[in-house]
């Protein structure tokens, strides 16, 4: 074969196949290999959000003192709100054919860009580690239920095993992780109804709030920030999995399709989650304790696999995402080994907040952190997409001002934050304990380019 011939045959042969490793990284998806539909990118993201984190999220909705049917409608609104903005941002997977930071330097620049890069390796790190934590803690307590000795090293084993699984598919790439992703999405939802109607007569559907007036208002308002935030903590993530859709598709229909399969998951197991801790809303906050009590074995133990295996499938994006993330940081790596070297950055995390520090708080000092910055980012990129891309001019010039609106809205939504890394008198004393500093953050920062672009 000659040496045309041969480079004929590499540039034809697959590069993003079924337990093949992918050799793409984040240069644009050539549009001889765009593939696939946006419901097939819709049931990804389903499995996404079918996991405990979903669940737990939403039973929180009832420790803030909201009743079942109000609190069910706070995860409605936060979901498709949030899930709409995803949809969106994912369109620029089939517009630019890259990842979502990579996609972002049409409105950042390249070295504007870096923020957003930085920002997402380490939020899919940490909710890599957070997700290792929670599924090897699920294994260990079957490990406990079939009479095996606990103990840290039983722990340690678990989440061994948890680390490997995760990044071991994520190294594989893109369309291993679609066909695991569309198929857990199945297993997942079909064992939410089972759980649903398991535990459907124990479910205090007439709770009633705890809170009244303003604090009332509130919570709800708190309610639909909490689930707003969970589904934003991907906004950086979504056209990594889109970058493979054909160009010529209607951009409607892939932000229909994603925002639809994102806002129906959320809303399924976060709903789930309401009805669950309303069993009991004492220990609303603590779903595993209350289902194994509330259930019977035969449930508990699926549930406790089903938690397991959520939080893995959940790993393989964020791994997959953070080593494409690495990369737009000019790391001199191949894709494969990017994402094995942010897995085994995010085991050693792992391993840190199992051990050595207070889970509890970590977890919710890293939720504050990684959500504050997104919201006003993901806003200066949809602004970009689809007010000042659609019209001629030299847009590179906006790249500055990008920059400047996205810190503006950061700076804006911090005096509204309330959690327990730090909590702003605002949000205590004038918003009764609310924090609705993404929605701050995500108006200011689209109000501010706007402003800066048109002049």
């Amino acid at each position: 074969m000659s040496t045309v011939d041969q480079r004929v045959v590499e540039q034809t042969a697959p590069t993003d196949e079924f337990l093949k490793v992918e050799t793409h990284g984040i240069e644009p998806i050539p549009s001889t290999e765009r593939k696939g539909s946006p419901r097939d990118v819709a049931w990804l993201w389903v499995a996404a959000f079918a996991n405990f984190v979903s669940l737990i999220t939403g039973g929180l909705l009832i420790t803030f003192g909201l009743g079942v049917a109000e609190a069910i409608m706070a995860v409605a609104v936060g979901s498709v709100l949030a899930a709409i903005l995803h949809g969106l941002l994912s369109v620029a997977g089939p517009r630019y054919g890259t990842t979502q930071v990579v996609a972002a330097r049409h409105a950042f620049g390249v070295r504007g860009g870096y923020g957003g890069a930085f920002f997402t390796v380490f939020l899919a790190v940490g909710w890599f580690a957070v997700d290792c934590v929670i599924a090897a803690l699920a294994l260990g307590q079957l490990a406990r239920l079939a009479g095996l000795p606990q103990g840290n090293v039983l722990n340690g084993f678990a989440l061994v095993v948890v680390v490997i699984v995760s990044i071991l598919v994520a190294v594989y790439g893109h369309q291993t992780i679609a066909v695991f992703e569309k198929y857990g999405a199945f297993v997942f939802v079909g064992f939410c109804v089972v759980l649903g109607v398991t535990l459907l007569p124990k479910i205090n559907w007439s709770l009633q709030p705890s809170v009244h007036g303003a604090d009332h208002l509130a919570a709800w308002v708190l309610g639909t920030s909490v689930i707003f935030a969970l589904v934003a903590s991907w906004f950086s993530f979504a056209s990594d999995y889109s970058r493979y859709l054909p160009e010529r598709l209607s951009e409607r229909s892939v932000a229909g399709w994603i925002a639809a399969g994102t806002a129906a998951s959320m809303f399924l197991f976060g709903a789930l989650g309401v009805l669950v801790a309303s069993i009991d809303p004492n220990r609303g906050g603590d779903l595993i304790a209350l289902i194994s009590a509330s259930a019977p074995l035969a449930v508990v133990v699926p549930f406790l696999l089903f938690i397991a295996a959520g939080e893995i499938w959940a790993n393989y994006l964020d791994v997959y995402t953070a080593g494409l993330s690495a990369l737009a940081l000019n790391l001199r790596l191949r894709r494969w080994s990017a994402a094995l070297a942010v897995g085994v950055l995010g085991g050693i995390l792992a391993f840190f907040a199992m051990f050595v520090s207070n889970f509890k708080d970590q977890y919710t000092n890293f939720l504050l952190i990684t959500y504050l910055w997104v919201p006003s980012w993901a806003a200066v990129v949809l602004v970009d997409m689809f007010v000042f891309r659609r019209r001629p001019g030299p847009l590179v010039l906006l790249r500055g001002r990008a920059v400047v609106a996205w810190l503006i809205g950061l700076a804006v939504a911090v005096p509204f934050v309330d959690s327990t890394l730090w909590q702003s008198p605002l949000a205590v004393n004038l918003l009764h304990n609310t924090d609705i500093s993404g929605y701050v953050g995500a108006v200011t920062g689209a109000a501010v380019y706007l402003a800066l672009g048109r002049r």
